[in-house]
């Protein structure tokens, strides 16, 4: 009963084979020779696959160019160009590098929208095939929030100027647009704020600004443009000379002090401030909003001893701050 138990396994296999079967054993060089034919079998196969693929891509490829990149029936006859700034089709179309002539499945739709972006001037821009045969650009330009200036550099020793002062136009989102001339202001630029006490190392061509002083400046500014606060507020520029705070400077030569966070907060509590009934017709001196309580402010002396004429004063500045909000809301 329990002889199955305890019999030797290789003894009950070799039992179980065929007994007609005949047990050779394969000698190496056979067995090698097997091994290299398999070898060379699945190499053949890879080496037609990769041929197939080969053939397959070549006759895609001559497909493609018989029927669209070398068909002339979609050779660029018009490129329109759509524009919500400055620059002309012609710059544009320059920028973009394409012509009329060109096959419109041979251009690089990709490759020429960031040859346009490239561009500091240039936001966004779009291109589109119109089939068959025209060509859609679509550019949306930057808008400049400021202005700053430099300083020229001279030798030392010669007082040769190294380097002449020049202007630059910066985007809200703080790219540094373009030069402009800081000696002939156009009248797109005297309408701009200005951004004084700008480190000249953050200063690169189509780059943004990355000092946190310039960056609190451009969103003081864009905050400033608001119509709550842009008709009580007329200033020339903003000075970012001192560290951890930047220094509105009215048209007046008034200096109102704030600090880089919060600058939400700080207008309000200076809207409270500008119109009190108890300074009407005055016109701040000082202002330091950095302080969260008990605000220090002081004011000009009054024009006049009487307060008509003072009021009148008063009333007229606050007009021509509106005109100024109205065409921009700020004056260089």
């Amino acid at each position: 009963m329990f002889d199955g138990l305890f019999r030797n396994p290789r003894e009950n296999r070799r039992k179980r084979r065929d007994p007609y079967t005949l047990n050779v054993k394969v000698r190496a060089p056979h067995r090698a020779q097997a091994q290299v034919g398999k070898a060379v079998m699945s190499l053949a196969v890879l080496l037609g696959i990769g041929l197939a693929a080969y053939g397959g891509l070549w006759a895609f490829q001559r497909f493609v160019q018989e029927a669209f990149t070398g068909n002339t029936k979609y050779n660029i006859t018009a490129i329109h160009v759509e524009n919500d700034g400055g620059l002309t089709r012609e710059e544009i179309v320059g920028l973009a590098g394409v012509h009329e002539g060109q096959n419109l499945y041979a251009v690089d739709l990709g490759l020429i929208r960031v040859s346009l972006e490239s561009n500091p001037v240039i936001r966004r821009a779009e291109v589109y095939r119109v089939l068959p045969d025209k060509l859609r650009i679509v550019v949306s330009e930057r808008v400049p929030a400021a202005q700053f200036f430099t300083r020229a550099r001279y030798n030392p020793v010669t007082q040769r100027v190294l380097e002449p002062p020049m202007g630059y136009l910066v985007g809200s989102d703080g790219v540094v647009m373009k030069p402009v001339n800081p000696f002939a202001p156009s009248k797109d630029t005297a309408r701009l704020p200005l951004l004084s006490s700008v480190e000249p190392g953050e200063i690169k061509l189509g780059q943004p600004l990355t000092g946190a002083q310039a960056l609190s400046g451009l969103n003081l500014i864009h905050l400033c443009q608001s119509p709550d606060i842009a008709p009580l507020l007329d200033y020339e520029r903003i000075d970012l000379s001192r560290k951890g705070v930047l220094v509105m400077v009215t048209r007046y030569g008034g200096q109102i002090t704030f600090a880089l966070d919060d600058l939400p907060g700080q207008l309000r509590r200076l809207k409270t401030i500008l119109t009190h009934p108890s300074r009407a017709g005055q016109i701040l001196r000082t202002c330091d909003l950095t302080v969260q309580m008990n605000v220090p402010v002081t004011y000009f002396a009054p024009v006049s001893s009487n307060p008509e004429i003072a009021k009148g004063v008063a009333t007229a500045a606050a007009s021509a701050a509106a005109n100024r909000s109205s065409r921009g809301g700020i004056r260089p």
